[in-house]
């Protein structure tokens, strides 16, 4: 299992290609959005984020070009001595349009799953740690199919780590069957799940997930711009309050989100989606106040339907 300094990542989602749902997309990127221009943007962000420390990177086959570059982007370095996550189970539909009809497709299918790994395997070689089933929900029945089972144990073999990726409003039901599944598997070490001020629903079962030796990786923190000074349109007597309250304890509406989420003390590795280089300083000034103390936020927690249904209403941009 491989060692992290600290508990940041950086997530690649919203690098990799010219649209995704996140608040504020759009301005963040540019205008010049041909796949030169976002390559080189990536590797803008990517050299900023190692240097400062930075040392698990988080993609998947859907990001677009968001592996590729990673991939690219590592065998310009002379050396490397991060870790690497990515998922499998999404097709990139968009065509490099932020305006596409469909932007990805769900396929958790062994064909998938084996024609996925040689693509990926293709791009990162030997350097990939850590392979997820992305996007786990009971619909998808993937941790009932044996011979994904099967197929993912023997690339456990190759020295991986092997873990999913939840979402949805019943992210919890999955991870509960994820728990007893491994209970006789043993084969997934990874969970990597939406967890914010938000939607704080899978908090305990994260807890359980951890005591049975799974490591938690928080994503979405952010709650996709949500929880930041981005957001002028969903949910604001809310903002206005969170933003309130990190003013009361000197931080920031974005500080006090990664904060909250940083110091549960279950979460092995907090994603950052930071799409500037601003928005990645701001994410890692917070090291140098996880001893603030937090007020409970508890009281801020959705339920799952008002949550996954606001999520839902973001616009690719």
């Amino acid at each position: 299992m491989f060692k992290l300094d600290n508990k940041i990542g950086l997530g690649l989602a919203a690098l990799g290609r010219p649209g995704y749902i996140n608040i504020s997309h759009d301005d963040d990127l540019g205008k010049d959005k041909s796949k030169a221009s976002m390559r080189d943007y990536c590797y803008h962000i990517l050299d900023f984020a190692y240097r400062e420390g930075v040392r698990y990177f988080d993609t998947a086959r859907v990001y677009g070009d968001a592996e590729e570059f990673l991939a690219s982007w590592i065998r310009k370095q002379s050396q490397f001595n991060g870790f690497v996550g990515s998922k499998w189970g999404y097709e990139y539909l968009a065509d490099w349009q932020v305006n596409a009809d469909k932007h990805e497709r769900k396929d958790h299918s062994l064909n998938f799953l084996k024609q996925q790994w040689v693509e990926t395997r293709i791009n990162l070689g030997k350097n990939i740690d850590l392979y997820h089933i992305h996007s786990v929900t009971p619909e998808s029945s993937v941790l009932d199919d044996p011979l994904v089972i099967k197929e993912l144990e023997g690339i456990k073999k190759n020295g991986l780590e092997i873990g999913i990726s939840t979402s949805g409003p019943d992210q919890r039901k999955t991870i509960e069957h994820l728990l007893k599944i491994n209970e006789k598997l043993k084969l997934f070490s990874f969970l990597q799940s939406t967890i914010n001020i938000f939607e704080q629903s899978c908090i305990p079962i994260l807890k359980e997930a951890n005591d049975q030796k799974i490591n938690i990786i928080a994503k979405e923190v952010f709650s996709n711009g949500l929880l930041t000074n981005a957001n002028k349109d969903y949910h604001q007597e809310d903002i206005q309050n969170l933003q309130h309250t990190a003013k009361e304890i000197n931080l920031t509406l974005e500080q006090l989100s990664y904060l909250w989420v940083y110091q549960l003390p279950f979460i092995k590795i907090i994603l950052t989606g930071a799409s500037t280089i601003d928005q990645l300083q701001e994410n890692l000034n917070c090291l140098k106040k996880i001893n603030t103390t937090i007020p409970d936020l508890d009281h801020f927690s959705m339920s799952v339907d008002d949550y996954w249904s606001t999520r839902k209403k973001l616009n690719w941009n």
